[in-house]
This record gives C-alpha cells, sequence and structure tokens, in this order.
C-alpha cells in the first residue's frame, strides 16, 4: 500500500499527515473478472456476468431491511447521514432530517490467534510515494484522517 504526505487543518493549525495513496487507473470488473477466473474453473465471461448482477442483488436485499454479508469481503448496509440535524424528541424525527443514504461497507474480521485481523488488509507494507505532495496546500474539506468532510 502507498500513502504519500498530506497536510490538513485541525483546528486553527495545520498539520501534517500519512495518507493513502491510490496509483494509475482503478481495477474495472473486466480486471477483476480475469483474475478471478484464473483461481477457479468459471471463464472470465461467467465471472463477469455474476460481477454485474451483484450491485442489483445486493440492493434487493438492501432495500428490503437486510445487510449483505459477503465471506472473506465484508458487510454492507444502508447508513442514514442527518449532518447534525437533530430532533429534540422522539416525536420530531422525520425523513426530512435525511442529508443523504450512504452504504456503509465493514471489512470482515476474524478472531485468529485470539487477535483479530482483517482478510481484505492482510499484512500491508507501506511504501512512501516520493516527496511531499505536489500543491502542498491544506485539503480543503479534508478531515485529518483523508475523509472528506460532511
Amino acid at each position: 500500500m502507498f500513502y504519500k504526505k498530506s497536510r490538513a487543518k485541525i483546528g486553527n493549525k495545520y498539520k501534517w499527515f500519512p495518507r493513502a495513496a491510490v496509483l494509475g487507473r482503478p481495477a474495472g470488473i473486466d480486471d477483476l473478472a480475469r483474475l478471478i477466473s484464473r483461481g477457479s474453473t468459471a471463464s472470465p465471461g461467467d465471472v463477469h456476468l455474476v460481477l454485474r448482477a451483484l450491485p442489483e442483488a445486493m440492493a434487493f436485499f438492501m432495500e428490503n431491511g437486510r445487510s449483505v454479508h459477503i465471506t472473506g469481503l465484508g458487510s454492507f448496509y444502508f447508513k442514514l447521514s442527518c449532518a447534525g440535524r437533530g430532533a429534540d424528541t422522539p416525536e420530531e424525527v422525520s425523513i426530512e432530517q435525511v442529508k443523504a443514504i450512504r452504504v456503509q461497507f465493514v471489512p470482515e474480521r476474524r478472531k485468529d490467534t485470539g487477535k483479530y485481523t482483517r482478510p481484505l488488509v492482510g499484512k500491508m507494507e507501506l511504501i512512501e510515494l516520493g516527496g511531499e505532495d505536489a500543491g502542498s496546500t491544506p485539503d480543503s474539506g479534508r478531515e485529518a484522517d483523508g475523509r472528506e468532510g460532511e
């Protein structure tokens, strides 16, 4: 896993943090299908068809109030974002408070030799990308951990 140095505003000061970096273009459905087919008897086309059907199948269960757990990967469920629009009493709670509906992903974890591990992450080695951020200006709207501010 690669990281780069990034500056973020914390309170009224700027601090430097390592931030995960992504290289190149994202791996697409064709890339996944080819790699998965190498470790199975399914052709890349068969795997591609299954992967294309996955979002619709997941949406079906999640829209009907269920979470979706994929062994070795993790769980997906809907989360409502109200962005600080809380109500003072239960009677005042309404859908007008909802700013966005998001999909929450929680990586699977397993207990291995007395402690929990996340198979998706594995034993990650962090490698610094060369130099400081090209634009070492503050990341507007970013939290210290690299998430977008809400």
